[in-house]
């Protein structure tokens, strides 16, 4: 619960151009909704930090409408296809068995989404590709998953619809957490040099793009 002081106040939210409160654009969420994150490799998931925190936020939000007291964690997954999987405990996806390492195969990895029953998928803003699904996986997908999103590894991803900020100060060590929890070689140091950079400033902004679910599949 280390993110839970978050408020929906500290993001400031744009959707198709319009700007949104966070209790609006998060108005039918559940604490019960499901997020998974598809990562390539450890770090890209950290390009999606404010719209993760933004839905771990509604979900205390859920929890601080019945009263001030409790204990929780939402069900919200990472899918990494480097070992070890980095730790995203500080974003709130914890235990750490919710950082799930996949194969590139997207036949296994659409078979741990579905297993975890994610009903919000973000996936990376890469060339989508055809890919070799089930159809009972398929399906699976389609009665589970509700909305899908591209994002960048670096923050940007192309032709956005949403776009989030909030303080970096609020942000940085969750960030930075992540490159802590694995072995630090050069490529680690690089990345984690890039990142301290980009939350340098007073705010991290980050866009997104709304995709539909066989859209989704495709960057699996």
């Amino acid at each position: 619960m280390h993110s839970s002081s978050l408020r929906g106040t500290d993001f400031n939210i744009t959707q198709n151009g319009e700007a949104i409160p966070h209790a609006d654009l998060f108005s039918l969420f559940q604490d019960t909704d499901r997020l998974g994150i598809v990562v390539p490799r450890r770090f890209e998931g950290i390009g999606a930090m404010t719209l993760i925190m933004a839905y771990v936020t509604a979900f205390y939000d859920r929890y601080r409408e019945r009263g001030p007291e409790f204990y929780a964690y939402p069900d919200f997954f990472t899918f990494q296809r480097e070992a070890p999987c980095a730790d995203y405990g500080m974003f709130d996806i914890w235990p750490n068995h919710k950082n799930v390492h996949v194969p590139q195969d997207a036949q296994q990895a659409a078979e741990a989404i579905n297993g975890r029953g994610v009903n919000v998928l973000l996936v990376p803003d890469n060339d989508a590709r055809e890919v070799a699904i089930s159809p009972v996986e398929r399906e699976s997908a389609r009665r589970n998953v509700q909305q899908c999103f591209a994002y960048s590894g670096s923050g940007t991803a192309a032709l956005s619809d949403l776009v989030i900020e909030c303080r970096s100060e609020l942000l940085r060590d969750y960030a930075l957490s992540v490159f802590d929890s694995v072995p630090a070689d050069e490529s680690v140091l690089e990345h984690r040099s890039q990142w301290e950079a980009r939350l340098a400033g007073d705010t991290l902004r980050q866009t997104f793009r709304s995709l539909d679910l066989d859209d989704a599949l495709r960057r699996i």
